[in-house]
């Protein structure tokens, strides 16, 4: 009756982290260019035990978040007729440059703006942070605007970046190194909206509550029945 607990421990954990990420998910519906991200789960070691007669029985010790990945399935775009708006048409992603750190992230928002520092204006993201070009410099828009200027970036396998939040990717070994993209493209004037659907997410989140609640059930049962056990030595 132990293995009863350990079951159904792994799997309320497994449904409580499923919950948080459908939370995260509908949290950002009016993120732009959000990508959800997708939980999958796989069984722990199963054991065979003696059921009588020569026949063996399979049970299991069960659940596990095998990994939280990533939906970069593209959602279309919005109009905004704002000049700094930028959506991007394909698979890239626009590099980011942090002012504290000088690191580079990848998003796929492109709410842009500007910011004038000294006699000199650069383009930068909704944290403040600068836009970088192919040269993963930052773009120097005091002669104008002009998003040929932006840099888009891809790698051999998107699926692989971490995921940093505010909207953020970091490069990987599972990724590969941020590689120039030249076969998307930038609208300018759109933005792309989150990948969130509410109603797919809701009717995720009733799933995991049943399981969470299936799981706690089986909890409970295993200690009645274990209470039963010890009063009858």
């Amino acid at each position: 009756m132990i293995r009863g607990y350990y079951a159904a421990k792994s799997g309320m954990l497994s449904q409580q982290t499923y919950l948080d990420t459908i939370g995260n998910n509908i949290a950002n519906v009016n993120t732009n260019g959000f990508k959800p991200q997708v939980t999958a789960f796989s069984s722990l070691l199963y054991e065979n035990i003696d059921g009588g007669a020569g026949t063996e029985i399979a049970t299991g010790h069960g659940s596990k978040v095998e990994k939280n990945g990533i939906n970069f399935a593209g959602v279309g775009l919005q109009r905004t007729d704002q000049e700094m708006d930028c959506a991007i048409d394909g698979d890239g992603f626009f590099g980011i440059q942090n002012k504290g750190t000088n690191t580079v992230t990848y998003t796929r928002d492109g709410a842009f703006s500007i910011s004038v520092e000294g006699d000199r204006q650069f383009l930068v993201n909704s944290q403040g942070n600068y836009v970088v070009g192919a040269d993963n410099n930052p773009i120097d828009i005091t002669a104008g605007f002009d998003a040929d200027a932006i840099g888009l970036f891809n790698f051999s396998n998107p699926y692989g970046l971490q995921l940093l939040g505010s909207n953020q990717y970091a490069a990987t070994n599972v990724s590969g190194q941020a590689v120039a993209d030249t076969e998307s493209t930038i609208e300018t004037g759109y933005l792309e909206p989150s990948g969130t659907d509410v109603a797919t997410e809701m009717v995720k989140m009733i799933e995991a509550n049943k399981a969470f609640s299936f799981n706690s059930k089986i909890l409970q049962s295993t200690d009645e029945m274990e209470k039963t056990v010890n009063q009858l030595r």
